[in-house]
């Protein structure tokens, strides 16, 4: 599907998607913070798990891979939740849409595509 320029009728167009990266980077940041909170239940669990497997020496690896995992799995969580919801901002609301050629910014409302056009019909005389 190629996107026209309302503006010039290029289709040179991009997507600048600016909400969907500034809501990926708060998700991330904010889904790490809680996976930390999480990681420290994550570490007690390891580190009872790993004691009994292999020690001290367990104890302190179980730890580590308990922490590490609960804070990946927060901030991936939270990065792809905000991700989602930045993307659903730029289609609905934003100028998501510029226009290489002239800088125009546009949004989804005012996009035209090869498909919208009328093209010769089979049925014509």
């Amino acid at each position: 599907m190629l996107i026209q320029c309302p503006s010039c009728q290029s289709h040179r167009v991009v997507t600048r998607n600016v909400a969907k990266k500034t809501g990926a980077v708060i998700g991330a940041v904010s889904g790490a913070a809680s996976g930390a909170a999480r990681a420290l239940a994550g570490a007690k669990l390891g580190g009872t798990l790993g004691m009994d497997v292999a020690g001290p020496m367990g104890a302190t690896v179980g730890s580590l891979a308990g922490a590490l995992v609960g804070g990946l799995l927060g901030g991936t969580a939270g990065c792809l939740a905000g991700a989602h919801l930045g993307e659903a901002i730029d289609e609905q609301i934003m100028d998501n849409y510029q226009c290489l050629a002239c800088d125009y910014l546009f949004s989804h409302a005012h996009v035209t595509t090869d498909q919208d056009r009328p093209g010769p019909s089979l049925w014509s005389d």
